[in-house]
């Protein structure tokens, strides 16, 4: 998604959005609870980067993956 895009998606300009993301100018509450739901993510990793509901989804997909090499590892190769 371009800054652009985001921009749009919060009724902002893009101006106003790279200021923020910048810090040059500040976020206002509704601006950043817009931005969580924007971005499908909690307003406290926005805030300081946190994202404990990422570990468990990352760690459940690396043991899917180590899984999935398992299984095609004992498939014949075709060509």
């Amino acid at each position: 998604m371009t800054q652009e895009q985001l921009s749009i998606m919060l009724n902002i300009s893009a101006n106003h959005l790279a200021k923020v993301e910048t810090g040059s100018r500040c976020c206002s509450i509704e601006l950043l609870q817009d931005l969580s739901s924007c971005l499908n993510v909690r307003t406290d990793y926005l805030l300081n980067g946190d994202a404990p509901h990422n570990n468990h989804l990352r760690e459940r997909l690396t043991f899917l993956a180590q899984e999935l090499e398992k299984i095609t590892a004992d498939l014949p190769v075709w060509g």
